[in-house]
């Protein structure tokens, strides 16, 4: 009888924990059914991903902005599947005059796109006969890939680089260049969508697979290159005082100026040749991107990252000299990194460098960070924390970013109001979460599961952006921060280095805090809710009060009240989101008072309502 009640409380707990009442789509569903995924959010017994390792050779000219590369390609096909076609991804074509596009471009950047001057497979030419291309896709069919086969492609090619519309890459001004998505690469076939189709428009971002890459950059020898990975020959490319500067940034906590003004005038930098090759190589990542100059300065740092092994980080800010607003950007960088592997989400920051680059934009590559020159404070070190957070989702953890981009934006815009405040106390102000005040309830309101690619207009930040994170911040003050951080290490866990789907996400942080979420993805992820909530009623008998705060909205939100008293002085009541579970429309909170109530407010800083008006009560 006792072994028969402990099997029943165990299948109500796993009932409780994983059953699925909400929707599951029918790909994500067939992928129960195969194993390759499980519904406790773990990869199944028969989970799969292929991979592709890269050898990339490249020289890129800054007068002509002219890119000639060649790359080598090691596809293994580890699916249960034939390939009959294999698919690439040419993103420079997104400047191509047929290409779609939903952003903007200059006229001066429309060109003829990537041109392929040669393609072969396991060495041979492949036929012109058998490749489709449309915009930033291409289909290489006349080749039968078979489970568990590996092929080598071969690809030379050449492009120019945009100038006057920077998406993400591009010339910065005349000696500085941001380089990424340069080389055609193999897109990701998966056990849920099976080629990656989605093409590349401006707007979306992207979703490879994981693998080495090793890379040779042949630049004028008066620029210097950061990229991913490690550079293997710094010896061949600079000068023996900047490899000690180097040396020592990476073994201690203090600042240590790499490059200076003064370095870059006396020629003092790189070996002077005509043209220098930087060979760099990176481990189990799913992108490679470079950034040149021949007049920024880098500062640099490190941060001892693991306790145990006791592995450094090195944390480097390269911007132009003149633009001061950059010179804390290191120190952001640095607390961001020390943050994310000590205190949330307490996982020792994963690469051997993480650089922030001056450019024309705010994007994140493995290892690398293109930031503009913010004028703000508050802003400079948001975005810094934003964009060093990427490192984890969706690099560490590789999650699509063309289909769901919540899933790691989402966790980037936490760190912008979770992280920041303890990157400089001083320079954060209130976080602005206006927008989704304004976009709540709208006909541009999506709900957050909403592919990234049918976002569009004033709510497409608030779904991909603010409303995960927001989400996430309710979701850790239900949990308490332990075991917020126990569900988080879980997800981590079971998806580093593979591609989780936002139903993975959800059943892991269920099954790591041993919570029944359900109702909550429903609520804020996969339906279109509207926040508000309002205090209907404040009743009175001595100085015992019941305070009625009911939900004409149908978003969960947690309940945060602030009781004035008459001499000026104050307290705080609250209910997490979990008030809200059961679907009841209404939460009376009681107190004794013990002094008499001037007004209570609802709601703080980070508490989304579209109608706050009814969020004040005054006494009579």
């Amino acid at each position: 009888m006792k072994i028969l009640k402990t099997l029943l409380l165990v299948l109500f707990v796993c009932n409780f924990c994983y059953a699925q009442d909400f929707p599951v789509t029918r790909n994500v569903e067939q992928a129960y059914v195969k194993a390759t995924r499980d519904r406790n959010g773990k990869p199944g017994k028969g989970y799969w991903q292929n991979n592709a390792d890269y050898d990339i050779k490249v020289s890129f000219n800054p007068v002509s902005r002219e890119i000639k590369g060649m790359v080598n390609i090691s596809y293994t096909n580890n699916s249960p599947d034939t390939l009959k076609t294999l698919a690439f991804k040419l993103y420079p074509n997104i400047f191509k005059n047929s290409s779609m596009r939903n952003y903007y471009l200059a006229l001066s950047d429309l060109s003829t796109g990537m041109h392929l001057n040669s393609l072969k497979v396991d060495h041979r030419e492949s036929d012109l006969s058998n490749r489709v291309i449309f915009g930033t896709n291409m289909d290489l069919n006349g080749n039968e890939i078979l489970p568990g086969q590996k092929v080598q492609i071969e690809i030379s090619y050449d492009y120019v680089l945009n100038k006057g519309s920077f998406i993400r890459t591009g010339q910065v001004d005349s000696g500085a260049f941001v380089i990424a998505y340069f080389f055609p690469r193999i897109t990701v076939y998966d056990d849920i969508d099976g080629w990656n189709e989605y093409p590349y428009r401006g707007k979306e971002e992207f979703y490879n697979d994981y693998g080495n890459f090793n890379a040779e950059i042949t630049v004028p020898g008066d620029y210097q290159i950061w990229a991913t990975g490690d550079l293997v020959n710094p010896r061949e490319v600079y000068q023996p005082g900047i490899v000690q500067r180097i040396d020592q940034a990476e073994k201690n906590d203090g600042i240590t100026d790499v490059i200076t003004v003064g370095d870059l005038k006396d020629g003092q930098v790189t070996w002077n040749n005509a043209t220098n090759t930087w060979k760099f190589k990176a481990v189990q990542v799913t992108d490679f991107a470079f950034a040149l100059s021949n007049h920024y300065v880098w500062k640099a740092s490190s941060v001892l990252v693991d306790s145990l092994t006791k592995r450094r980080t090195r944390v480097d800010a390269v911007y132009h000299p003149d633009h001061q607003v950059y010179e804390p950007v290191i120190g952001y960088a640095r607390k961001t990194v020390e943050l994310i592997s000590h205190h949330f989400p307490k996982v020792p920051f994963p690469y051997p460098h993480q650089t922030i680059f001056e450019g024309l934009d705010a994007m994140e590559y493995p290892m690398m960070v293109n930031n503009l020159p913010f004028k703000e404070k508050q802003q400079t070190i948001e975005i810094t924390a934003h964009e060093v957070f990427h490192a984890l989702f969706p690099f560490y953890v590789g999650t699509n970013e063309t289909k769901h981009s919540f899933m790691d934006e989402g966790w980037a815009t936490l760190a912008e109001f979770y992280l920041s405040p303890m990157i400089d106390p001083e320079g954060i102000g209130k976080y602005d979460i206006s927008t989704m005040n304004n976009s709540a309830g709208t006909d541009e309101d999506v709900p957050v599961i909403t592919p990234t690619a049918q976002l569009y207009g004033k709510a497409r930040f608030t779904d991909k952006d603010l409303k995960p994170a927001l989400a996430l911040l309710y979701l850790k003050e239900m949990m308490g921060d332990d075991l917020f951080l126990k569900a988080t290490h879980y997800y981590i866990r079971s998806w580093h280095g593979k591609h989780p789907t936002p139903y993975d996400f959800f059943n892991c942080m269920s099954a790591g805090s041993g919570l029944n979420l359900n109702w909550f993805w429903k609520n804020w992820f996969i339906e279109k809710n509207v926040p508000d909530l309002a205090i209907s009623k404040v009743s009175r008998h001595k100085l015992n009060y019941a305070i009625t705060v009911s939900s004409p909205g149908s978003l969960s939100v947690p309940i945060h009240l602030t009781v004035i008293y008459n001499d000026g002085s104050s307290a705080k009541m609250s209910r997490n989101i979990g008030c809200w579970a059961k679907k009841n429309k209404v939460v009376i909170l009681r107190f004794k008072a013990g002094k008499k109530v001037k007004e209570i407010i609802l709601g703080n800083a980070f508490d989304v309502d579209i109608r706050p008006e009814d969020n004040h009560w005054k006494s009579h």
